[in-house]
């Protein structure tokens, strides 16, 4: 998963870019909740039990 996290900042302004309205949730052992707020991702998981969390949340808010 490391030799993703270079990518991670330009896939996230593409993803900006061509689609505003999705959610961007990033998170695991490697990163964390300031590299998240940096690279421009709306959320920061430590887990995946937090990511699906947030991600009952936003469904939550889209009904």
């Amino acid at each position: 998963m490391t030799t993703t996290v270079p990518a991670m900042e330009e896939t996230i302004k593409k993803l900006r870019n061509e689609a505003p309205w999705v959610r961007i949730m990033v998170g695991g052992a490697v990163l964390t909740a300031d590299y998240a707020e940096k690279i421009g991702a709306d959320c920061y998981c430590r887990d995946g039990m937090a990511s699906v969390n947030y991600a009952q949340k936003v469904f939550e808010q889209a009904e």
